[in-house]
């Protein structure tokens, strides 16, 4: 290993932590896991139109998309995860949601 690490082999960014063998941060670790998570979860139906919904993942939450009527559907918990993750990447980045003049 090198002194920065080796190059995360999703994202390329440095890390000296490895999952399986290889090398990849604690980020991609848990956006790896998460997908794979996915199919233990059961298939649901949109509760607007009946439609089976996708999974998808956001920000390391698993969310249920309705292909039909395209509505979002989170489970106890994922909108707190989700704009808290918002917000810390805003403070992160630095930047500030400049509001729209009318």
């Amino acid at each position: 290993m090198s002194l920065f690490g080796h190059k995360c082999e999703r994202c390329g960014d440095r890390t000296k932590e490895t999952y399986r063998d290889v090398p990849m941060c604690s980020a991609c670790k848990q956006e790896f896991e998460t997908r794979l998570n996915i199919k233990n979860e059961g298939s649901r139906s949109c509760p607007v139109d009946g439609t089976l919904m996708n999974k998808e993942v956001a920000h390391v939450v698993v969310i249920d998309r309705c292909p039909q009527c395209h509505g979002i559907w989170l489970d106890e918990g994922e909108f707190e995860r989700l704009s808290s993750d918002a917000v810390t990447a805003a403070l992160v980045t630095g930047r500030r949601e400049v509001p729209a003049r009318g």
